[in-house]
């Protein structure tokens, strides 16, 4: 008999400071691990949830223009408003939810909450978000 207890997980707090690329400045979130290295490694896939609660309007910046050697997939949602800044190559975009971003691999990107409450869900084709990522400008990217 198989032990399905162990195909549940609540996921691990991690945070963001701890994340390449992701130090820069303050983040008003909690940063929760729910696949990769530690959690599900199995899945071969990177997911994170940040929960955001109650983020006055401000201009941030603790996520740093960087590059992934995969793709990744962003996911906003919000019961009321949650507002971000999106970087996608040369373009910065003020983007609210519901949104999916698609960064395709070798795309500089970055993103930072503007304010609001809501989620911001991460995905990357890989388990390994440390192995995957470079600093703007390391890899040739777009």
């Amino acid at each position: 008999m198989t032990n399905t207890a162990s195909l549940i997980s609540a996921g691990l707090v991690q945070p963001l400071h701890e994340i390449p690329f992701h130090g820069n400045g303050v983040a008003p979130l909690l940063r929760r691990v729910l696949a990769g290295p530690a959690v599900h490694p199995e899945l071969e896939k990177h997911i994170v949830a940040h929960e955001i609660q109650a983020v006055s309007a401000a201009k941030r910046f603790y996520s740093e223009p960087h590059v992934h050697d995969c793709a990744e997939i962003n996911v906003l949602l919000s019961l009321t408003r949650l507002a971000f800044e999106i970087r996608l190559g040369a373009d910065v975009y003020i983007v609210e939810a519901p949104a999916t971003i698609y960064i395709p691999a070798g795309l500089v990107h970055s993103a930072n909450v503007i304010e609001g409450s809501g989620f911001y869900l991460a995905v990357l084709d890989t388990a390994d978000y440390a192995a995957s990522a470079s600093p703007a400008g390391f890899r040739g990217e777009q």
